[in-house]
């Protein structure tokens, strides 16, 4: 069975890997058959070809934002910075941040335009040279109060430019691998006045083809995954839920790291945080939440990204490269260092050296504390593979290969449950330097 698993797995990051050289062909491919189209067709096709002949009632708490000018949701979430713009709920976006916000008493020009609301129009204007019939900061106030004026139930004497005609439908698409999310196309404001008024569905013009948000896409990149619906550490986004498998939970390793640190008197202030193998930034971006100088190393050049999107973490905080050469080019030891399922890589040769030269390349790199795991025999997966590798052994192997005073087994994590209950359930071990 685990040899069965290995060869799938395999499979799967091949095809994935040729998904990836392939995309971009199709991609052009498709462009320059939409280009093959001439415009005028296009515009009179668009109304049609693309939705379904029927209207659906669609959840408004179930709407993440969409379209913005002339860009997709993917190419503004892009061209703005803000990978996660796709992956808000309207409930939780600017448009309806504005309209409870002035519910609350009025709002200034100037307030107006520090506003998500305001930000989200001068971001317009910056790429796409308007925001509705705004060409300049007075305009994008005009349009926030021409919202603010529908809102309050006045009816509009004229549709300005690039507005929908009274009475247009929401134009939504699917969002893939949901049951029930969509991606508004067409209506943001529509939407967000229904909202804030009670409303809890609105019938809609419904695209017959899925999209995908950016955070989906780069997920289904990290070359390691292996095109599984998994996620190694916790991200919050409405998108994920129901596909995606959250695999480790991650916090209660955290706690165990963060109550012996505070046991042995290390606190935050100027210490130092390295992640050796870092996978999407989740510990890095709790060890700076905590005050720590945190890093991390990974492999994958699309975790930089994804650690800014998924958890603010600033892309330069991440070195991507091999773990061993990353080790020996850092200038001085950090004083916590971790390195989660790692180890046991290198021990089935997986690695670029041996599982002893990786130890010691931590070990050089670690100040005071170093927190590791590693897969363990009594896992299914790794029942031949890794036979005999159970705590006792990992511990007695930690103190043989590193120059630590203590090895502290703090107990296993919390992850064997639900499809993995065969499998995780691994010691974390904290090697420690005294007086240090």
């Amino acid at each position: 069975m685990t040899v069965m698993r290995h060869v799938r797995d395999r499979v799967r990051r091949e095809a994935r890997r040729s998904a990836r050289r392939v995309a971009p062909a199709a991609r052009t491919a498709a462009q320059r058959v939409r280009e093959a189209v001439p415009e005028s067709v296009r515009k009179e096709l668009y109304p049609v070809v693309p939705w379904r002949p029927w209207r659906v009632d669609v959840r408004l708490e179930d709407l993440l934002l969409g379209v913005m000018g002339p860009q997709t949701a993917s190419e503004f979430a892009e061209s703005s910075h803000d990978l996660l713009w796709p992956s808000t709920r309207l409930a939780e976006g600017p448009h309806v941040q504005l309209l409870a916000d002035v519910d609350r008493g009025e709002l200034t020009d100037a307030e107006i335009l520090a506003h998500p609301y305001g930000e989200m129009g001068r971001t317009c204007l910056r790429l796409h040279g308007r925001y509705f019939w705004a060409t300049d900061d007075e305009g994008v106030v005009d349009v926030a109060r021409d919202f603010i004026r529908r809102y309050r139930g006045e009816v509009p004497t004229r549709t300005r430019a690039h507005q929908s005609p009274a009475g247009s439908p929401l134009m939504v698409a699917p969002v893939r691998w949901t049951s029930g999310l969509h991606q508004i196309v067409d209506g943001h404001h529509r939407a967000a006045i229904e909202f804030r008024r009670g409303r809890r569905t609105l019938p809609a013009k419904v695209k017959w083809l899925p999209v995908t948000t950016p955070l989906q896409d780069l997920l289904n990149q990290m070359s390691w995954i292996g095109g599984e619906k998994e996620l190694y550490q916790p991200i919050d986004a409405p998108e994920l839920r129901e596909a995606w498998v959250t695999v480790r939970r991650c916090t209660d390793r955290l706690e165990k790291m963060v109550a012996l640190l505070d046991d042995l008197g290390i606190s935050a202030g100027g210490r130092r945080y390295l992640d050796v193998a870092c996978c999407y930034g989740w510990f890095p971006a709790q060890m700076e939440a905590r005050g720590f100088d945190a890093r991390g190393i990974e492999r994958d050049p699309l975790a930089p990204r994804l650690a800014e999107a998924a958890y603010g973490l600033s892309p330069d905080r991440v070195l991507v490269g091999d773990a061993v050469d990353l080790l020996a080019s850092q200038e001085s030891p950090h004083d916590v260092v971790s390195c989660f399922s790692l180890l046991h890589h290198f021990v089935l040769g997986r690695g670029s050296t041996t599982a002893e030269e990786l130890l010691s390349a931590l070990d050089r790199a670690t100040g005071s504390v170093l927190f590791i795991d590693t897969g363990q025999g009594d896992e299914a997966w790794f029942a031949d593979s890794l036979a005999g590798w159970n705590p006792a052994h990992i511990e007695a192997y930690l103190r043989r290969h590193t120059s630590f005073d203590d090895i502290i087994d703090l107990g296993p994590d919390e992850d064997a449950v639900g499809p993995f209950r065969d499998n995780y359930g691994r010691h974390l071990f904290a090697c420690v330097r005294r007086d240090r």
